[in-house]
């Protein structure tokens, strides 16, 4: 009752605070946000433009991963972050990231041991490798996507995604390279992703283009407008 109670606050002062109406993916990236363990406890000083984008940061990847109950367990350890106003380990913070991109995109992803996993509809599971947050070894002889969020990466952008696209190309067990870089800066207008795909055609593995963002090749960006 009483963490009911602290969360109808925090709702309450986090709406008084916004300077718009939100639109309906605001309204679940909100409402996402609360859900986090953690967020009960969230008290910061003063409520202003880098607190409310804070909000819809954290908000958002969990609107869109939705009710999946495998993310769970990155749920609770995302709450630990968020009742300090921090963010999470990076490592959590790229799965989650890449769990919420290709919820957006359609694909059906969970969230396994020691990675992500795809199913496809009518094929076989395939591995996420988010690259930076599972063992390098992997035990599975499964075909895979590698995935990686290049601020995680040592080189810039597009180098980045060159060295991605280079280690996945050839390998008969790579699907595809997802390269992508959040940009969600500070701001309650949207958030956006930019991202690249590259399609293996000499996997053994095909995966529809269409759960992955139906871009083969060039940058792309997917927008979220968080106002009306």
């Amino acid at each position: 009752m009483k963490n009911t109670y602290n969360l109808s606050l925090v709702r309450k002062r986090i709406q008084e605070a916004l300077p718009g109406t939100l639109s309906a993916i605001g309204e679940s990236a909100l409402e996402a946000f609360l859900a986090v363990p953690g967020a009960s406890a969230w008290r910061p000083a003063r409520l202003g433009l880098k607190e409310l984008s804070y909000v819809f940061d954290i908000g958002l990847p969990f609107a869109l991963i939705g009710d999946d109950p495998s993310v769970q367990s990155r749920r609770l350890r995302a709450g630990e972050a968020v009742r300090d106003g921090v963010y999470p380990e990076r490592c959590l913070w790229d799965e989650i990231h890449t769990a919420a991109i290709l919820h957006a995109w359609g694909a059906q992803v969970c969230f396994a041991a020691p990675c992500l996993e795809l199913r496809l509809a009518d094929g076989p599971t395939l591995d996420v490798e988010v690259r930076g947050t599972i063992p390098a070894e992997r035990a599975s002889t499964r075909a895979r996507l590698i995935a990686a969020d290049v601020r995680s990466l040592r080189d810039g952008y597009e180098q980045s995604v060159a060295r991605l696209e280079q280690d996945g190309a050839g390998a008969a067990d790579v699907a595809a390279v997802i390269s992508f870089e959040p940009r969600f800066w500070i701001g309650l207008q949207q958030k956006e992703w930019l991202y690249s795909i590259r399609m293996n055609p000499s996997a053994r593995v095909k995966v529809p283009l269409a759960i992955l963002g139906n871009a083969d090749g060039s940058c792309h960006s997917m927008r979220f407008r968080l106002l009306i």
